[in-house]
């Protein structure tokens, strides 16, 4: 095993950053929706009636001043035992 392998070479930050879906100013109403999922910032809707429509959500802004999670990781990008 190779010692250096298992020692700290990253910190990584995760961050987040919502997108809304103001579901009134899209003209939606849930109780037409059959189902639904969001795909690289995309909305994607079937509705009951069979019909799907896309929408483009409100992107906002990401906060860099608190991560959501953060990692020490290897060069292999393994976790460090004792250390997260």
């Amino acid at each position: 095993m190779n010692v250096d392998s298992d020692k700290p070479k990253y910190i990584e930050c995760i961050y987040e950053a919502p997108i809304t879906f103001d579901l009134e100013e899209l003209g939606i109403d849930w109780d037409t929706v059959d189902d639904y999922y969001v795909k690289h910032g995309t909305l994607t809707v079937t509705f009951k009636d069979g019909t799907t429509d896309w929408y483009d959500g409100d992107e906002g802004e990401t906060d860099y001043k608190w991560a959501v999670r953060e990692s020490i990781l290897t060069e292999d990008y393994d976790l460090v035992e004792g250390l997260n």
